[in-house]
């Protein structure tokens, strides 16, 4: 029988009847009978996870802030009560866990539930599933509506604050109208009007979100009905959200010329950009700047001071740009303002290197006024920073007060930026052209140098080469073998000096650009003849063959500058030999249509790719160690590709680096010069 009534008492907790209000049955929510899955669906069904609840969101739930004690009912005889504290421990018991997944967030407690059978216990446990999932809902019912309240709150928020920036900062000329009879008055001051009026007065709030942005009031009301009371609150609350509805679309308007107003802006800042990016002239560049800022942003003045120092050292910011005839004049009168000036707004920017906004001039302190500005109401400048050095100021002014905002910062900051970059590319383009011209100031100074000390030296060598000669042929009496020896070395290197004189002073003649060619019918072909014999003997000495192949017509007369061209054949074959060790050298010449191509090719040590062109620069050399086995001043190639290039023709190198495969030189002369 006790057995029997607590399993009464365990299906009364799920009648409508005797539950709690916090606590819906859910006896008439049975689901309707579904078919059978397939057995295939079932297994997947069986193995897939299951989604347990966030036991964060539970604890949170039953924080210590909202519920400051656990949440249970207590069900003795016919009583439900609230329980207050842990359940309690009888002598007999059975508890029943209420929990989703792995989550136990509660459970259920029968005292004298020893008798019951394995029936009645499952069906405990299947009570206890039902009510937690009941429970889980209504958590969740409870959470929804307690955010749908957050929302709501924080909606009105930001519909009160939304309005209390729009009242400040809308240009309306009045906050409310004041119906008398067929008059409607505009005016900020209602509540005076409102009590001049003699009578009852019924007044009605204006909500927008269950915040009050306004009201109505009514003078001399009568008693009226409901259905009037119910048609004015209708009113009002459509007024409401016509109001809030002009208002976004006001404020939808104010963004979007605020939105154009920008784009328009940052276009003028990028046609400024532009434009200075184009100049290289530092005084042209920022004169551009500031005619076309100020005519861009229509401004009263715009000016750009440059950071100077004196011989004492004292800094200072002169006047290195200003817009309009105020601003000519004020250059001319070398307009400057010291950089610790205290009362000056662009000297406070060049000190604290930020942006500095004055929007109204008759009243601050620091504000530096000028005779030729009388009409200046507002002021910005921005420092112009490259690398964390400060170049200047840029310095706008108004006539307006209240000119320049926060994005007005933002817009003149980046245009600011880009002039000061574009002003510091042209300062160092300036230093460059500077650098350049005194270069060449210097090398044609060491070129006259070269020049003048070239004639000057090879005077005495001539000289001694000739006294050597003198006594090589026992003019001055007879030589012992020892001496004709020893005057021999002397004649053989006072030559090699010579040529190497020779060389400096051809290309110092070159730079100093007064080399030039003395052209006449010549035969090169002889040319060529004439340089492979003479050189063949010195080939010989080295064990090194010379191979020559002249296809030209020997009887081929062409006007070229013949001494400068066999000064090229002996210089190309020299080279070659120089750097061949073993093999030979081999001359070839031919004429394809209207060009006569020479080429000389060796067996030597080649030239690496990567220097086939350094080799024809001034005193460049392919081994520039100190253990290098070949001398020469490095001119015999330059002075040959310029002397090639006074012909209008073409002197270049082909190798491929690898010893024994050498290098080719080739030289190409038109048939006939221009005229």
């Amino acid at each position: 029988a006790e057995n029997k009534k607590n399993k009464e008492r365990l299906k009364a907790l799920l009648s409508a009847d005797e539950i709690p209000e916090t606590i819906p049955s859910q006896q008439d929510r049975k689901p309707a009978p579904r078919p059978e899955p397939p057995k295939e669906t079932q297994r997947k069904r069986s193995t897939a996870p299951v989604a347990e609840p966030d036991k964060v969101s539970w604890d949170d739930f039953l924080n210590a802030i909202d519920r400051d004690e656990r949440i249970g009912f207590q069900y003795a005889g016919d009583e439900i009560s609230t329980l207050d504290g842990k359940l309690a421990k009888g002598n007999s018991s059975l508890d029943a866990r209420l929990q989703l997944g792995d989550t136990i967030f509660g459970k259920i407690q029968l005292d004298g539930a020893e008798n019951l059978s394995d029936e009645e216990k499952a069906l405990v446990d299947t009570i206890a599933k039902q009510v937690s999932q009941h429970i889980e809902n209504l958590r969740l019912v409870e959470q929804a509506n307690q955010y749908r309240h957050e929302a709501e709150t924080a909606s009105r928020q930001l519909t009160q604050k939304g309005w209390e920036e729009y009242l400040n900062t809308s240009n309306a000329p009045a906050r409310g109208y004041f119906y008398d009879q067929k008059r409607v008055i505009k005016t900020n001051d209602l509540e005076t009007l409102v009590n001049m009026v003699n009578g009852e007065i019924t007044t009605r709030p204006i909500a927008v979100r269950d915040e009050p942005i306004g009201k109505v009031t009514l003078a001399d009301t009568q008693e009226s009905s409901d259905q009037t009371q119910a048609m004015l609150a209708t009113v009002i609350d459509r007024l409401g959200a016509h109001i809030e509805n002009l208002r976004l679309l006001d404020e939808t308007e104010r963004g979007r010329q605020q939105l154009d107003k920008r784009a328009a802006e940052l276009e003028t800042v990028a046609k400024v950009s532009t434009a200075a990016a184009a100049i290289r002239d530092p005084e042209s560049l920022l004169r551009s700047v500031v005619d076309l800022t100020n005519f861009s942003f229509k401004l009263y003045h715009t000016s750009v001071h440059l950071l100077h120092e004196d011989e004492n050292g004292k800094q200072y910011l002169e006047l290195s740009a200003a817009s309009g005839k105020r601003g000519h004049q004020m250059l001319q009168d070398g307009h400057r303002i010291s950089y610790n000036a205290k009362k000056s707004i662009v000297a406070t920017t060049a000190r604290s290197m930020t942006v500095q906004i004055c929007n109204d001039t008759t009243q601050s302190n620091d504000f530096l006024s000028h005779p030729l500005l009388p009409d200046a109401r507002s002021e910005m400048a921005i420092p112009m920073i490259v690398a964390d050095k400060l170049l200047g100021v840029f310095d706008v002014q108004s006539d307006a007060p209240d000119r320049f905002t926060e994005e007005d910062k933002r817009t003149y900051t980046t245009l600011a930026a880009q002039t000061a970059v574009a002003l510091q590319n042209a300062l160092l383009y300036q230093e460059q052209l500077e650098t350049v011209e005194r270069l060449r100031e210097l090398d044609q100074l060491k070129s006259s140098f070269l020049a003048n000390m070239s004639h000057e030296l090879r005077t005495p060598l001539n000289s001694i080469s000739g006294f050597t000669q003198v006594m090589l042929e026992g003019l001055d009496g007879e030589l012992t073998p020892e001496m004709e020896d020893d005057l021999g070395l002397i004649d053989k290197n006072a030559n090699h000096l010579l040529n190497l004189i020779n060389e400096v002073l051809d290309m110092a003649k070159i730079e100093a650009g007064r080399l030039s060619v003395s052209v006449e019918p010549t035969n090169l072909y002889q040319i060529i003849e004439d340089v492979v014999k003479s050189t063949a003997g010195l080939a010989r000495e080295n064990d090194l063959t010379m191979e020559l192949d002249n296809q030209l017509d020997p009887e081929q007369i062409i006007i070229i500058d013949g001494m400068r061209i066999q000064q090229v054949m002996i210089n190309l074959i020299g080279n070659a030999m120089k750097f061949t060790q073993e093999g030979g050298i081999k001359v070839h010449a031919e004429q394809d249509d209207n060009t006569i191509r020479v080429t000389v090719k060796d067996t030597g040590i080649g030239i690496p790719p990567e220097q086939l062109e350094s080799i024809f620069e001034a005193f460049s050399q392919v081994d520039t160690s100190t253990t290098r086995k070949v001398g020469g001043t490095g001119l015999g190639l330059p002075i040959s590709r310029r002397f090639v290039e006074m012909h209008n023709g073409r002197l270049w190198a082909e190798s491929m680096g690898i010893t024994g495969e050498g290098s080719k030189f080739i030289m190409e002369l038109p048939l006939s010069l221009p005229e």
